[in-house]
């Protein structure tokens, strides 16, 4: 019988997984292609793509387990290192600033 607990480590090694596969995209310069991947996973997970994550800010990753909420944050600022090296600045701050929430989001609950 699967647990929560089991639940939440299938994903953090799914996003991990994600991770690895966006940073080997970037290197061979495939930014859009890491990009999908991450909208992806991160609609799988949130119910939104990591775009509309981000501009929504905190309200929509409050609801996540703190187990997870440093995972994604980790791809999120991946996401935002591929936006940046695509000269999409507005975006990249955003994806960095939602990173950051979900982080002193996840401290808070300790």
């Amino acid at each position: 019988m699967l647990t929560e607990r089991d639940v939440i480590l299938r994903l953090v090694r799914q996003l991990a997984e994600l991770l690895a596969a966006a940073l080997r995209l970037r290197r061979e310069g495939r930014r859009e292609e890491a990009l999908r991947q991450i909208d992806s996973i991160t609609g799988r997970l949130t119910g939104m793509d990591a775009g509309a994550l981000c501009l929504f800010g905190e309200a929509p990753l409050a609801g996540l387990p703190r187990e997870l909420k440093v995972p994604l944050a980790c791809v999120l600022r991946a996401r935002a290192r591929l936006l940046r090296d695509a000269g999409r600045g507005t975006d990249a701050r955003q994806a960095f600033r939602a990173a950051l929430l979900l982080v002193r989001g996840a401290r808070a609950e300790r």
